[in-house]
């Protein structure tokens, strides 16, 4: 569990942006726990919970601050509009927690705790980003941003030699037309994301099992495009979306990871319900997503969630280098429990899930919101 709570956190928010290319200004307090299990195989229960503080013209007019705080991990953005262009702001960022870099593989639906390794990481950045005035109503963004983070790995088997500890430098242009509503109960939104990074890895070595060991890379790049939309069609509403990723000279530390019911947490990880989260460490991926939501008692906010999903992917070492094809399908039910607080309970059938020398997997998650 300590492995899943606060990676997301920090890849989707601070170190990549790609959670909020564009700044965001929107009033925000708002806890999320979610948590996933596979039914059958080696999965351990995992999740992640946060409180995202989020306010703009604070603590300085033309300045907007967010912070996310998961217990063990903490990281924060300011931004500053400039008064003579507000659609420019120019922003600084840095954050830092536990278990954040470490690497749990799966190999034929088995988890070889020899082949797993915690990381714990820190993180400072900055960024400009520029909103291109436009005739429609979605929002137009371009962003670059250079990191700096460090990455310290412990805790593995013997005869496993873990990656040294490194500085990373990082590039990352995005650009972002539109966006989706974030929050378990939005229904409406739609997106073009495209993002290109460089990151140069100093002090990198090759790591692994002893006599087989990983390639290890000082430089790699990738490239992500992703185009989705949830908009209504009469009572229902329709989310979709397709994505692709690749890179160059991609390891486990720096692959795409695909798989699992949770949400909302790309690019953390991309899911495909029924199989582990990030079970798929890829080099190449392609993906859709297709989910239909029903509404089924507007007064409790209750719901029906029907989700399918497939990708094709190449893995990294040392998985073998094969394009898969993996299917799933899922269903869920959300609705507003006492206190205000936001529920979704997913199951997910993974179709081509190797467990237990078997095909078919089962993934539970729960998933808790509270705004204020």
């Amino acid at each position: 569990m300590k492995k899943f709570l606060c990676a997301a956190l920090l890849l989707t928010t601070f170190c990549g942006g790609q959670a909020i290319a564009q700044v965001d200004i929107e009033h925000r307090r708002t806890v999320l726990v979610q948590t996933s299990a596979g039914l059958n195989g080696e999965e351990k229960l995992g999740g992640f919970g946060f409180y995202w503080f989020n306010e703009n013209n604070y603590p300085w007019t033309n300045t907007a601050l967010r912070v996310i705080f998961a217990g063990i991990y903490l990281g924060a953005e300011l931004s500053y509009f400039l008064p003579a262009c507000t659609n420019t702001a120019i922003g600084i960022g840095a954050g830092g927690g536990m278990f954040i870099d470490g690497v749990t593989p799966y190999f034929n639906g088995e988890r070889p705790s020899a082949l797993s390794f915690d990381g714990d990481a820190v993180e400072a950045h900055v960024f400009i980003n520029q909103t291109i005035p436009n005739p429609t109503p979605l929002p137009l963004n371009l962003r670059a941003t250079y990191s700096v983070s460090g990455s310290f790995y412990r805790d593995a088997e013997a005869g496993f030699v873990l990656p040294e500890d490194i500085l990373t430098q990082s590039v990352l242009a995005e650009f972002r037309f539109g966006g989706i509503e974030p929050g378990l109960a939005s229904l409406r939104g739609a997106e073009l994301y495209l993002a290109a990074d460089a990151n140069y890895r100093t002090g990198f070595s090759r790591f692994g099992p002893t006599g087989a060991l990983y390639p290890g890379d000082s430089e790699y790049q990738r490239l992500l495009g992703s185009l989705s939309a949830k908009l209504p069609a009469g009572p229902v509403t329709v989310f979709g979306r397709l994505a692709g990723g690749t890179g160059n000279n991609l390891d486990q530390l720096s692959a795409w990871k695909i798989g699992g019911n949770l949400v909302g947490v790309e690019s953390w990880s991309y899911p495909v319900h029924g199989y582990y989260t990030r079970e798929f460490l890829a080099a190449d991926f392609g993906l859709a997503n297709l989910e239909l939501i029903v509404p089924i008692s507007k007064k409790h906010g209750v719901r029906g969630h029907f989700y399918a999903d497939w990708a094709v992917l190449k893995q990294v070492p040392p998985a073998q280098q094969d394009w898969d094809n993996i299917f799933g399908i899922g269903v869920g039910v959300g609705f507003r429990a006492p206190w205000g607080i936001n529920t979704l309970l997913t199951y997910g059938y993974g179709f081509n899930a190797v467990r237990d020398g078997d095909r078919g997997g089962h993934e539970l998650a729960l998933a808790l919101e509270k705004s204020f």
